[in-house]
């Protein structure tokens, strides 16, 4: 449990190789260039579409090798020149590096070894292409817009995902239609050279939009983020088979109704740091996020669709999809006030990096919350002697961690709501319980800290904090995670924040 501190135990510096002529070059619109962070590998790359000819730079550097240097930093090192100008490169494990280029109306895959040479590719017909790579594994999928004709379920469903495409560039406007539909993702096997296409699945009373957020639960199943398509407004997590030929999977929609402004639903999925898929997906709202258990979203954890017979979340929800307000309540969990970074990873396999913007003399937050369920029960299973010890060594070290196994949800307010008794129903003794919580956490984030001499800024006193569910309530453990304060200072742009 040492990494529950939150204190690093190891500092580098990433620095650039000195010199390098195309590090210098100015961003323009004939430049594309990013990130991809995978397991222990950090990768940057930028592309150019010039008169001398199109090309791609690739840089890397690998974590566990720079931690067994006595370096103080760390060079992302110049690996590879390419001879053509990729729109999207990502690091995948056991292969290399992945480039997707877009051009002619085709979807260009090249799978690299880590000197540049190339393994193998690929060809898929495409009109339009969007998004960032998705990696699992070995493979790497993309959303299209196929050459197929476009089915009557995807016809006038109006979207600006035009915007997301490979070619795109702020400012330009785009050559081709911009009335394409993104119906249908392509994964490439980078190992194996193997290439499948499935169409995303429409729902049938409320059409829905997307933004090409999608990822792989597992090899058999996808979840892509997106919203309904006007009225009732919702967010809605749809998880669909992998295999188009797969028609014994139940497609399934999750709504979620409580936005105070339509315009503001969010549509993104916090991005994996590791190759291989963890238990959670991460789902960002607005100014909150929803933590699913992967069971739930893959039909192993049963759930109902609504109908018109269901006549309190009838019209709030529409008819065929799941309301993750009505039930459901012990698979998933929903926080305010938090953010994940959009371009880089949030999630490894049971942790969730996050963050949380102050105002005033508040010092800005990161979190780690952990939904290990075995360390959970480890740290609930504690006794009060046990608790007031790891307390004293927590405040020693100036660590603050919340140990959370009480369900609620967060509204579109911001305020948490309990459920863990149905409403009217809670013993006067726990609304008093509850409202002690409420109150604390108030107290906490707007006067009950204290000052740090180093940054002047005022931080949270350290400890650990249980929010226990009822002790009927214990048995099983409810779905909770562990939450830990990051002791990191002079991190100015938190939307880079990374996590593997």
């Amino acid at each position: 449990m040492v990494w529950l501190d939150g204190k690093p135990t190891e500092i580098k510096t990433l620095t650039w190789p000195p010199g390098d002529p195309d590090l210098l070059l100015p961003v323009t619109r004939w430049t594309n260039e990013g990130w991809s962070i995978l397991d222990d590998t950090i990768l940057f790359w930028r592309s150019f579409r010039i008169e001398s000819g199109p090309r791609t730079v690739i840089y890397s550097a690998n974590t566990t090798m720079a931690r067994e240097t006595q370096a103080e930093s760390v060079v992302i090192e110049r690996i590879a020149e390419l001879d053509y100008a990729a729109h999207r490169v990502t690091a995948v494990s056991n292969v290399g590096f992945v480039t997707a280029e877009w051009k002619d109306n085709f979807v260009h895959f090249r799978a690299h070894d880590w000197s540049g040479e190339l393994l193998r590719d690929c060809e898929c017909p495409a009109k339009a292409s969007y998004g960032d790579l998705s990696v699992m594994e070995t493979t790497v999928s993309l959303c299209i817009t196929s050459t197929d004709p476009i089915s009557l379920a995807w016809q006038n469903v109006q979207s600006d995902i035009h915007y997301r495409r490979l070619d795109y560039v702020s400012g330009y406007p785009l050559q081709s239609p911009l009335d394409l539909v993104a119906e249908t993702i392509v994964t490439w096997d980078a190992a194996n050279g193997s290439l499948r296409k499935v169409k995303i699945p429409q729902n049938d009373s409320n059409k829905i939009v997307h933004h090409a957020g999608f990822q792989y639960l597992d090899p058999e199943t996808i979840v892509l983020a997106a919203a309904v398509n006007g009225a009732p407004h919702g967010a809605v997590l749809t998880a669909f088979p992998a295999n188009s030929e797969d028609s014994n999977k139940e497609i399934l929609h999750f709504h979620h109704s409580d936005f105070n402004q339509p315009d503001s639903v969010g549509d993104a999925l916090g991005r994996s740091g590791t190759s291989t898929p963890g238990p959670i997906t991460v789902h960002l709202l607005d100014n909150r996020v929803r933590i699913f258990q992967n069971g739930l979203l893959t039909g192993d954890i049963p759930s109902a669709a609504t109908t018109r017979d269901d006549k309190r979340i009838y019209g709030r929800t529409p008819e065929g999809m799941r309301s993750v307000l009505d039930a459901h309540l012990q698979d998933i969990r929903t926080l305010s006030r938090f953010s994940i970074s959009s371009a880089f990873p949030s999630v490894a396999d049971t942790r969730v990096l996050l963050y949380r913007r102050e105002t005033g003399l508040l010092a800005d937050r990161i979190y780690v919350l952990d939904f290990n369920q075995s360390l959970l029960a480890s740290l609930l299973e504690k006794d009060s002697s046990e608790r007031t010890e790891w307390n004293e060594q927590l405040v020693e070290d100036r660590a603050r961690v919340k140990v959370v196994s009480r369900r609620f949800m967060s509204t579109s307010d911001g305020e948490p709501c309990d459920l863990e008794y149905p409403f009217g129903h809670a013993p006067p003794e726990w609304l008093e319980h509850v409202d002690s919580i409420c109150d604390s956490d108030e107290e906490k984030d707007d006067s009950d800290v204290e000052m740090d001499d180093a940054d002047e800024y005022q931080v949270l006193p350290p400890g650990v904090e249980y929010d226990e569910a009822p002790k009927e309530h214990r048995d099983p453990i409810p779905f909770g995670y562990v939450q830990t304060t990051l002791q990191i200072d002079g991190v100015k742009n938190l939307d880079s924040l990374a996590i593997t």
